[in-house]
C-alpha cells in the first residue's frame, strides 16, 4: 500500500470513530472488578440513618447497591427506600440531627421548599462519598424503581416516601453532590 492510500485509510479510521461516537481506545471505565468497591459503598455509614418508623418497602429495597455503565462510563450507588408515617418535616429533622453527628453535613439548608414537587437535599463528607436524601411519590418507585411501595394512606399527607443513596467512582472514591 503506498504512502497516499495509508494517509486515507488512517483518515476513514479516526473520522469514522469520531463521527460514530466511539473511539478506538475508551477512556471509560466499566463495572468489571467493582464488587468489593460496591460492597463497601453499601456499608457506607450514613446509609444505616432512618428516623424511627422509616421501614424498608420491601426486602430488596432495604440494602440495594450496584455499578452501572451509562452514557460509556460506569458509576457506582447504593440505595435505600421507606415508607414513613409522618411528615417530609420531621425526616428533613432528623437528618439535620443524625447526618452532622456521623460526619456527613447539609450542603444546602433543609428547610428549602419543595420545587417542581420533589425535594433532594445533600450531605457531604470529607472522608466519604456524599449521600442524598429525595422524596419519592408512590409513581416515581412504582415506574423508576419498579418497586410497589405499598398502600397509600386514607388520609392526606400521613405517609411519605423517600430514599437515601450514595453514589461513588468505580474504585469507590468519594463523589460529592
Amino acid at each position: 500500500m503506498n504512502m497516499l492510500g495509508l494517509r486515507l485509510l488512517l483518515v476513514t479510521v479516526l473520522l469514522g470513530g469520531a463521527l460514530s461516537g466511539c473511539s478506538l481506545l475508551s477512556p471509560f471505565t466499566t463495572c468489571e472488578g467493582t464488587a468489593s468497591a460496591v460492597a463497601k459503598l453499601n456499608e457506607l455509614p450514613a446509609l444505616a440513618l432512618r428516623p424511627a418508623g422509616a421501614v424498608p418497602i420491601d426486602e430488596e429495597a432495604e440494602a440495594q447497591a450496584y455499578c452501572t455503565e451509562d452514557s460509556g462510563d460506569a458509576g457506582l450507588t447504593a440505595r435505600r427506600l421507606y415508607a414513613y408515617d409522618g411528615s417530609r418535616t420531621e425526616v428533613q429533622e432528623y437528618y439535620a440531627r443524625a447526618a452532622p453527628a456521623a460526619g456527613w453535613h447539609p450542603v444546602h439548608s433543609l428547610t428549602t421548599q419543595p420545587e417542581a414537587g420533589f425535594s433532594v437535599f445533600c450531605f457531604e463528607s470529607d472522608r466519604h462519598p456524599s449521600v442524598t436524601l429525595a422524596f419519592e411519590s408512590p409513581e416515581e418507585l412504582r415506574e423508576v424503581y419498579g418497586v410497589d411501595p405499598g398502600p397509600e394512606p386514607a388520609g392526606p399527607g400521613s405517609r411519605i416516601w423517600f430514599q437515601l443513596f450514595a453514589e461513588a467512582a468505580t474504585d469507590g472514591s468519594r463523589m460529592g453532590c
